[in-house]
């Protein structure tokens, strides 16, 4: 706590001069360090595929995404700016203007250990701010070649600051008085510890939990919506927080979508992140290979079937947190598969008599972070997005993704404020609004009277 403290005064005496550069001058620097990383791109998601453990194409493309990131927010540096108006007063104009907070603090997960501190710390650099970034100590390689890749563009170090450690040292930047912002990404109930500790002293950001569903029509084409299901629920070994934890299928496509779906389970090749034909990864440790392992042992003493999965993986593998890609069905309320996230390559699977039921059940959590629809009924679609209670919704696509310019967050428990990242809302939750009134006519040079000649040179 005492180097956290230290780093946060540091942060506040170096913000003073990063927050008063033009906007294009901090994006020019963006941009070079966009550079430099997508240069050494390969080198730094083989290391992400060592600490943390994904497939070495999926580590290519969070690194990609960083860089698409920093490219973004480069260039919302350049247009960093507000409204003009007409006042309601004669010869005066009305603008408002964004400008940074101070210094702000960043908490940031394993599960994607370049890309989402990519897009907190780029937004917030930008428009002026001062950032001390806290990864996860269970993966934090990454961040520290990202800050070290900001420095070396151009960034002053004391800008862009890393602390490492556990919670002790999250409690003590949400806890120091130079912070004028936390945003956190992580598990549901320490986002909203987070939230209720930090009150109204400081802006808070919290991306938490999902408990994501994906909706299958019986229009759709059956296999579409397998490869949907597959992609969403076992990619990465489930460890996102849009990954589809849940199947909800229409009554005269269930059966042949279920059999399809544990078929392909089945079928998927576990193997480590630099292996080749490996399509699911080992979790992130062996705690997490057990915690996920006990949900499904819960879902089947209640009556769950399991149609696929549902062990560790042996034979080779089994020396490492590998979780076979997992399929329950009759799952029920009361199993954690169901009601709770369960981070790692599970999926439950539901019948619904109809798009009313769907949507029922599809809401039936408290959760709101993504949802999908396989249709191919526009009509249905559309009132299924207006129905959704999910911050992101997807049609004919799996339940992870987005672009760097559209705004990311979910609803009711999965966010724990409000605000959302990455797009231009980013940009709103780092920055404050003023309103300026600028009055520009003949009483202001009246007023200065004969002093006019004598204060030109400081007017101009």
């Amino acid at each position: 706590p005492a180097d956290v403290a230290a780093m946060c005064v540091r942060a506040h005496v170096a913000q003073a001069h990063w927050g008063g550069l033009p906007g294009p001058h901090r994006g020019e620097l963006l941009h070079r360090a966009a550079d430099l990383l997508r240069r050494r791109g390969r080198q730094l998601a083989q290391r992400i595929v060592a600490e943390e453990g994904k497939l070495l194409a999926d580590a290519d493309g969070e690194v990609r995404r960083a860089v698409a990131v920093l490219h973004f927010h480069a260039g919302e540096a350049e247009r960093l700016g507000g409204e003009l108006a007409d006042a309601a007063q004669s010869q005066t104009l009305a603008f408002t203007r964004r400008r940074a907070l101070g210094v702000v603090a960043l908490i940031t997960p394993w599960n994607f250990p370049i890309a989402i501190p990519a897009w907190k710390l780029a937004p917030a650099l930008a428009v002026g701010n001062a950032v001390v970034i806290k990864p996860s100590s269970s993966a934090p390689g990454a961040v520290l070649e990202l800050v070290a890749t900001l420095h070396e563009a151009g960034v002053p170090e004391d800008v862009v600051q890393v602390a490492l450690g556990g919670s002790e040292v999250g409690l003590a930047l949400a806890d120091d008085q130079h912070v004028r912002a936390l945003s956190f990404t992580g598990s549901t109930a320490v986002g909203h510890r987070l939230a209720r500790r930090v009150g109204e002293r400081m802006r808070f950001q919290g991306e938490l939990g999902g408990n994501n569903p994906l909706v299958v029509l019986a229009d759709a084409d059956p296999a579409r919506a397998v490869e949907l299901a597959c992609e969403g629920a076992f990619a990465a070994a489930g460890q996102k927080c849009t990954a589809t934890r849940r199947l909800i299928v229409e009554r005269p496509l269930y059966k042949t979508v279920l059999a399809a779906f544990a078929e392909r389970a089945r079928g998927l090749v576990l193997g480590a992140g630099g292996a080749q034909g490996a399509q699911v990864p080992p979790l992130i440790d062996s705690a997490a290979a057990a915690e996920v392992l006990s949900a499904v042992t819960q879902a089947r003493s209640m009556g769950a079937a399991l149609c696929s999965g549902g062990e560790r993986a042996g034979g080779e593998l089994r020396y490492g947190s590998f979780v076979e890609p997992t399929v329950l069905a009759d799952v029920r309320a009361g199993m954690q598969v169901l009601d709770e996230e369960v981070f790692g390559p599970v999926c439950a699977v539901q019948c619904a008599r109809d798009l009313d039921e769907a949507i029922a059940l599809a809401n039936a959590v408290p959760y709101g972070l993504s949802a999908s629809i396989c249709t191919n009924d526009l009509h249905r679609a559309f009132e299924f997005v207006a129905r959704s209670e999910a911050g992101m919704v997807h049609v004919n696509r799996p339940t992870p993704g987005g672009d760097p310019h559209m705004p990311f967050g979910g609803l009711k428990d999965s966010s724990a404020s409000g605000w959302r990242e990455q797009g231009v809302e980013a940009v709103r939750f780092f920055t404050e609004q003023q309103t300026v009134y600028l009055h520009h006519g003949d009483g202001f040079a009246a007023a200065a009277g004969d002093g006019r000649a004598d204060t030109s040179e400081a007017v101009r």
